[in-house]
Order: C-alpha cells, then structure tokens, then sequence
C-alpha cells in the first residue's frame, strides 16, 4: 500500500513541476520588450531531485529568454547635439553700410545729420551760420561748431552729394590702411584738422574770410570738411602713388599727380586756385612728411592715439585681419618687416656747402 502512495504522490509532483515550467516559459516568450534577435535558443535545463518532493533548484532564465531573443536592448551610444549656426543674410542697405570702415561712415552719418539740420525746408531747421567755425561763439561755450565745420560740405544738392561720394571713397581706402587701429586713424584727423583750423586763423588775420548781409566779413574759411577731405585725398595719394586713376574714363594719371590735376582742372574750368583744394593738400603734405619721412619727427609719440582714445576705440579684428600696411607704423617699418632694405629718407649727392 505504500509503494502505490509514492508512486502516487511522484505523479502528482512531476505535474505541478511541468506547470511551473510551463508557465515561466509562456512568460517569457510574451514579454513585449524583449526584441533583439539572438543566437538561437537552447533547451533550459530543470534540476530536481529522484523524490517528488524536491523543488525547483536552478532554472536558466537567460536562456528562456532567448527563445525569442529576450536579451536586453544594448543602450545605445548618446548622440552629441550638433551646434548649428544660422546666419541670416544681410539687406542690402545693411551690406552697404557696413562696407565701410568704422570711421568713415560715422563720419559720413554725421555729415548727413549736419545737412539735414540746416536745410531750409525742414521746418526746426537751424540756420547754416550756427554751424560754421566762428571763435567768439566757441568761447560763449557753442562747442558743436569744432566739430560741425567738419562734418558740412553745404545745403542739400549736386555739390554737396559729389563731396559726401568723395569723402566716402577716399576715406575708405585710407582707412583701410590702418588695419583696424581706429582710434590712430580718428587721431590723425584731428591733428589734421587742429592744423586746418591753425591755417584758417591765419588767412584771417591777412584778410581772408566770408562776407555777412550786414557787411560785415567773418575771418577765415567757415567750413573746413572740404579741406579736411582733400588732406585725406593728398596722404592717399602718397601712399599710393603708382595707382593708376581713370579721370572722367577718357585716360590715367598716377596717384601721386591726381592732386595737381584737380587744381589744374579747377583753374582751367575757370574757378583760380580753389583755397580748399590748398589748405587741404598743404596739410596733408606737411602731416605726411613729419609723420613718415623727417627722421627727427616721424618716430615721436604725438602721432600716437592717446591712451582714452585707445580705449574708447579698441582694434577691429575683422579689420586688422584683411591686413595692410599699419599706419601707426611708419612705412619703412612695414617694409623691413618684410625683408626688403630701408628706404633712405632723403636722397642727395650729399655735397658740402662752399665746394664743388
């Protein structure tokens, strides 16, 4: 009776232990995260022991999980964030504008602004001789006339727009030649003009200067942009003098004779001697020759932009990497820089004087 009752009670423990295997197995095979194709499956193996009694001992879940490659998804590899750069393109208004260096076209916005005051038909328009260089009215502390007799080449027409493309142009490429260095370029403006304003005070002093309505004569030049213009003109000139100039495109004259052709121009047109083109041309050589060839001047520290400027006017690196001469030095400097031997600056026999 007691061999049956095992045999019985075996019986009953290989079923319970099929339907636990059954059930792990039919789990397995229907989790729904379990995707990734694997090496084909082998058969799980069940240890139990001779007794029916014994329970569960090891049970291979990888390998039950492999029938339908139930091996956890690999992590992907995290993906580095592209940094994208948008540029959005420029009007053309603004690829105009910025076209010019940075004094220039403030420079030229200021003379905008100073025409556009004066003009008759704006109705707050301000009368052109609150704008002119005039001492007495500096000294009742009118400071903005030393700087608008710079920035004003006349009332709104023909004449005023050729100088304003004139200034446009030729204080582009000198400025250029600076490299970035604003604060030296507007440095040398005003040296330039300081000098104007000390040569207008004396063609004052000999009788120089514009009639009033009531008779009276203001002493000098009242205006000085023109001259200033044409200083800029002159120092260009000299650093390129071997660049050949269409003129009105019939034929080219070099560089360094374009000066002498505008005053010719303008005598022969029967306007004489423009006193702009030589208070500005006379500057402009005299600032050239002390800054760039007299050896006892060139190198002092005046044609240097004091330090405030410096600051308030730091390097354009976007200009600086066009490269170009830097007018802060001097152009002998850029030339040993480069290799080539000095230039002397002044050539002669060298003879004494009192000999032959």
């Amino acid at each position: 009776a007691a061999a049956p009752a095992r045999r019985g009670t075996a019986c009953v423990g290989r079923l319970l232990l099929f339907l636990v295997q059954f059930a792990i197995t039919s789990q397995a095979l229907h989790q729904p995260h379990l995707r990734s194709v694997g090496p084909p499956a082998r058969a799980f193996s069940v240890s139990w022991g001779a007794t029916a009694g014994q329970h569960l001992r090891t049970i291979e879940v990888e390998e039950v999980q492999r029938l339908r490659g139930g091996a956890p998804k690999p992590k992907s590899k995290a993906t580095k964030a592209k940094i994208v750069n948008i540029k959005t393109k420029k009007s053309a208004v603004e690829e105009w504008w910025f076209g010019y260096p940075f004094i220039t076209r403030y420079w030229f916005a200021l003379c905008v602004v100073t025409t556009l005051v004066s003009w008759e038909r704006i109705p707050f328009a301000m009368p052109a001789t609150s704008l002119i260089l005039h001492w007495p009215a500096v000294l009742r502390l009118q400071v903005w006339r030393l700087l608008t007799t710079f920035t004003y080449f006349g009332s709104v027409g023909h004449n005023m727009l050729m100088e304003t493309v004139f200034m446009l142009n030729y204080s582009k490429s000198l400025e250029v030649m600076y490299s970035g260095r604003r604060a030296q370029y507007l440095w040398h403006l005003m040296l330039n003009g300081a000098a104007l304003m000390g040569v207008n005070f004396l063609l004052g002093l000999v009788g120089v200067g514009m009639d009033q309505e009531d008779g009276s004569k203001l002493p000098g030049i009242p205006f000085l942009a023109q001259p200033l213009l044409y200083s800029i003109v002159w120092m260009w000139t000299r650093q390129n003098p071997e660049v050949q100039m269409s003129v009105f495109g019939f034929f080219n004259v070099k560089a360094v004779y374009f000066p002498w052709f505008l005053l010719a121009y303008h005598l022969i047109m029967g306007g004489g001697l423009n006193i702009f083109y030589l208070m500005g041309f006379i500057v402009g050589h005299i600032f050239f020759f002390l800054n760039h060839l007299h050896p006892a001047t060139k190198g002092l520290g005046v044609w240097n932009a004091p330090l405030f400027l410096e600051n308030l006017l730091p390097l354009d690196g976007a200009s600086a990497s066009k490269g170009g001469p830097v007018q802060g030095a001097k152009p002998d400097d850029a030339d040993n820089k480069a290799g080539s031997p000095p230039r002397p600056s002044f050539v002669g026999k060298g003879a004494r004087l009192g000999k032959k």
